[in-house]
Parts: C-alpha cells; structure tokens; sequence
C-alpha cells in the first residue's frame, strides 16, 4: 500500500475558535501517538510577525525527554511563519505549572531573533470565545539543543483584546489574570509556537499542573504493529494473519511471515509500513525469548523465516523502530510438536492365547516417555499394556490375544517433555482360533519274538540244554 505523507497545514487543524475540550483527570500521563491528538490538544499554525508564512512538514525522532520519541516540525528553512501544539487549561485560575520541552537540533543563525510565541488566549466571558477575549503573548529566542521550557503560569506578559487589540493588562500572569474576571470566565489555550527563523524543531513533555492534579503529555512516534502470518496447518496453503496457535508433528517444517501496519496518526496514513523484523523464540524449558534471524519487509512485502521446531516453541515478531515508526512486537504463536511414533507389530496373524507384539521408536528419542498399546473396543481406545521408552525412545508392548475375531490396536504416546500426545493409526491384527485337538491313533501291536530251541542230533534224547528260564543241573534227574 503506498504511503502518504502530507503537509502538517494539510493534516492538521489550524488555530480558530473551538469549543472547550473536557477536563482531564488528576495525576496522569498521557501518551500521544505521534499527530493523533487527544482532547485537549491541538496544533496550531500561524505568522511570526505581518504577512509571514510557512508552510511546515510534521516531523518526528527518536531520542526524548520521555518515552522513545519526540514529535516537531519541519520549515527547510523557511521563515516567517510558525507552528506548534496548543493545550487547554479548564481553570486557569488554579494553574500552577504549565510548560512544553523543545529540541532545536540545528545551530542557531547569525545575530539574535526570535525563534516563536507563546500565546494564551483566556475566554473570559465564558462564551467559548464566541465574542472577543483576551490575549497575552511573550516571545521566546536563541533556543538550542533541548530546553525544558518556560512556566507559563509564572510568565508576567501583557494581555490586549482580540477585537481591537487594546491592552487591558501590563505585566500579568495568566492565574492574576483569571482571578479577576473570578468564576464566570471560562478556560485558556496555550499555545507553543516554533519555527519563526525557519529552524526545525521538537517537542515533547508538556505539562499542565493545577490544584485538582497534573497531567504530562508523552510525544511518540507514529504506532506500528507487528503481526506473524502462517498457514494455519503444514499442509494447508491459506494464510492466517495474526495467527496464535499452529499444531505440528515433529519432522515438520514450516514458513513464518512477518510484517507490520500503522493506524495512523493524522499525517501518516493508516496501512503497511516498511522495516526490519527480527524473529525471537522461546523453546520449551527455556527462561526468556532469544532473537533468530532478522529480515527486512517492505510496505507489500513480508519478512519470511523457515522453522522446524523439534518441541513446543513459542514465536514472536520484534520491529525496531526509526525516528518516524515505534517498535512493536507480535501476539505469541504457539507451536506445539507432537511425538512421531513409528510402530509395527512382526505378525498380523496370531492364535488365540499368542501374544500380539509391537516394537517401535518415538521421536524425539526421549527415554522415560510413556507408551501404550490400546485395543479399540467400540467406538473407545481401551489400554491393554504401558511401558516406559527405554536408550533412544525405543519401546515394546505386547498382549495376549485372548479372544478370537479382528483386534484393532494401536500405540499412543502420552505428552511429555515439550512434545504433545500423538497415536499411531490403528492396525488390524487376525486372531485364529486355537486348532482342535486331533484324536490319538491306536498304537500298533508289538510282537515279540520267542526264542526257537533247537535240538542237536547229537545230544541224547530225552534231554534238552539249559535255558534263560530254567536250568537244570547236570545230576538232576527229569521228572
């Protein structure tokens, strides 16, 4: 988106007749985002001295009194007109400290002058200067570097009326003055006017003190913010601006993109701006975020960062900021890693009463992580056996398959160590029945053999030689 940077006489209100903005509340500081001007604040424009102009560009730095920076403005050296911001004091009876710091960064010009006003305008009918009111005016000079300012509410100056310029007062101060038109008058602008010998200027610190509290005006540059766009999921090819969450699995990379846009301030448009961002991460278990890389962007561009978190990480974005843009920083993301189990079971076949086995790993290879083999049953994951991972996230379960059917199991692994839970899918593992006992054969017979005595010719009849079973002695006679 292109950028625009106009005239402050362009974006800024000029001086003129306004209705008084409310009082401000006691005790507080308030900071002002570059030109954006709350209530109570305005800037004004107008001529040094007869018919002098100037036509001057709102300018900003880093470096002030308060915060990072400091807002002003730019003549390029031409004079004869002058610029600034005006601040309303609802009681200026009771004002007891007004004052505005200014930085002149260049040198002064040869010989003296007058480098701007302060002009107070009191409405002291209390009509919202609607009719005439009084102005006094005192001239400030020879500023350089940084000043704290003057006490307004001490100045002594004269006081002419806006009709007719007749000077209805000589050595005054704003508070003397109030008091004598007592409670019916109304408020007074203060305005801080710079830039009549042409110089640059800035200003920041404005304070405004009275009895009821005070309140203290912090100059800012021009608000950024700073965002990390990503798809929403590794596989998805949308992106989600401002993303907060993304949900990986470990092994998984993943593209960052950084950038930042302004709101605006009433002279710098509101869309993208053009910087650095630096990409910090906190891993998990660590104290505090530490920067990565750092990228430019551009107004249509974005900074781009490749991550592959192996555990849970959180991710910010840092601009830095420049004399015109404040830094900003990024909502967290979240990047939460989920374990990657790899599981297998050596047999998908078992009988019943077998047992079915599953090996595997998990990564990152932490030992000490909790596994669990789980049985669906239903619509439900139902554990039947848990271990630990033991050297390099290995692990094996196993269960008796107790009953016969398709077991579908699986192995979820529990959340631990900056990883998340994850599960593998689920496996289907045959279980047989056990084979039906067969019937025994009947044995077959066994034969012995008997022992054939043979009888030599030559032996006597009516004798037979010894056997294992019954011997004879020689004497003994047969029956």
């Amino acid at each position: 988106m292109r950028r625009i940077l106009v005239t402050a006489a362009a974006a800024l209100a000029v001086l003129g007749t306004m209705p008084a903005p409310p009082a401000t509340a006691a005790d507080q500081t308030v900071v002002v985002n570059g030109y954006a001007f709350p209530s109570g604040l305005r800037y004004v424009a107008g001529a040094c001295s007869g018919n002098g102009k100037a036509t001057p560009y709102a300018a900003y730095r880093q470096g002030s009194i308060l915060g990072d920076h400091a807002i002003g403005l730019a003549f390029g050296g031409q004079t004869g007109g002058m610029g600034g911001v005006a601040a309303w004091v609802p009681d200026p009876g009771n004002l007891q400290d007004a004052s505005l710091a200014t930085y002149h960064p260049g040198p002064l010009p040869g010989g003296s002058g007058v480098d701007g006003h302060i002009v107070i305008q009191l409405d002291v009918f209390g009509d919202g200067f609607q009719s005439a009111w009084l102005e006094g005016r005192y001239d400030v000079s020879n500023l350089s570097g940084w000043h704290p300012g003057d006490d307004v509410a001490d100045i002594p100056t004269d006081w002419y009326w806006s009709d007719d310029a007749t000077r209805e007062y000589t050595g005054w101060t704003l508070p003397e003055v109030a008091d004598d038109w007592g409670p019916g008058s109304g408020g007074a602008w203060l305005n801080f006017e710079f830039g009549c010998r042409g110089r640059d200027f800035y200003f920041d610190d404005l304070r405004l003190a009275t009895a009821a509290g005070a309140t203290t005006y912090d100059f800012e540059g021009v608000p950024t913010q700073a965002f990390i766009s990503a798809a929403p999921t590794h596989h998805s090819s949308d992106l989600e601006r401002g993303i907060t969450r993304l949900d990986l699995v470990n092994g998984q990379d993943h593209y960052l993109l950084a950038d930042a846009k302004t709101s605006g301030d009433g002279v710098w448009s509101p869309g993208y701006v053009p910087g650095t961002a630096t990409l910090w991460a906190r891993p998990w278990g660590a104290p505090g975020f530490s920067p990565v890389a750092s990228a430019g962007f551009g107004s249509d561009t974005y900074a781009q960062f490749h991550v592959r978190p192996d555990r849970q990480t959180e991710y910010q974005v840092r601009t830095g900021g420049d004399d015109t843009f404040e830094a900003s920083t990024s909502a967290t993301l979240l990047v939460t890693v989920a374990r990657q189990v790899n599981a297998r079971a050596p047999a998908t076949q078992v009988r019943q009463g077998q047992p079915i086995r599953v090996k595997g790993r998990i990564a990152p290879g932490d030992a000490g992580v909790r596994v669990m083999l789980q049985r669906k049953v239903g619509k439900h994951w139902r554990t039947v056996d848990r271990a630990r991972t033991r050297a390099h996230g290995r692990f094996a379960l196993r269960v008796t398959a107790r009953s016969t059917g398709r077991w579908t199991v699986r192995v979820a692994v529990a959340a631990a160590k900056g990883n998340g839970a994850s599960a593998t899918p689920g496996t289907r593992i045959r279980v047989l029945p056990r084979p039906k006992p067969q019937p025994q054969p009947a044995p077959a017979p066994v034969y012995v053999p008997v022992p054939v005595t043979h009888v030599p010719t030559d032996e006597p009849k009516g004798t037979v030689p010894p056997s294992a079973h019954h011997r004879l002695r020689a004497s003994q006679p047969l029956s």
